[in-house]
């Protein structure tokens, strides 16, 4: 081999070493809390009774909820689920409800509960310029809460 040709290999070699590792790492954040359901206009949820105490909305598009229910004997489950979508032309509304699903709990205890969903599907799948989002609960008269 020539000076030349070595040169030129170890030229690549040194551009390569240099050019192709970096430090940097892509974190992707990932949410511990359950993804928001789409309902069918079929399907029929599981509406148990609860209270809703506070609502907020984290810059995560996490829906972060604190409940009140009575029970404290069965293990009980939830939902987020969102009604089907009636026109998606701005400015959207979305409906959303929380299905709690008490597995037959007789007990009386009164628990709170904080429970957290990623809704952040509601916004990759619609922008988020002019949507509203309303969350309702058939067991507070009157009560919805409505998040921008």
């Amino acid at each position: 081999m020539t000076i030349k040709t070595l040169s030129v290999i170890s030229l690549c070699t040194l551009s390569l070493i240099l050019f192709s590792c970096t430090d940097e790492q892509v974190i992707v954040a990932e949410s511990n809390c359950p993804e928001i359901i789409v309902l069918n206009y079929d399907e029929e949820w599981i509406n148990d009774t609860y209270i809703i105490n506070n609502v907020s909305l984290s810059e995560s598009q996490e829906l972060e909820l604190n409940i009140s229910y009575s029970g404290g004997c069965q293990e009980h489950e939830y939902e987020l689920i969102q009604n089907p979508q009636f026109c998606g032309t701005p400015p959207i509304y979305i409906s959303i409800k929380l299905s709690h699903n008490s597995n037959g709990d007789i007990c009386e205890a009164w628990i709170t509960k904080d429970l957290c969903f990623d809704i952040s599907s509601i916004y990759s799948e619609n922008g988020t310029d002019e949507i509203t989002i309303g969350l309702y609960n058939t067991h507070q008269t009157d009560t919805t809460w409505v998040l921008e």
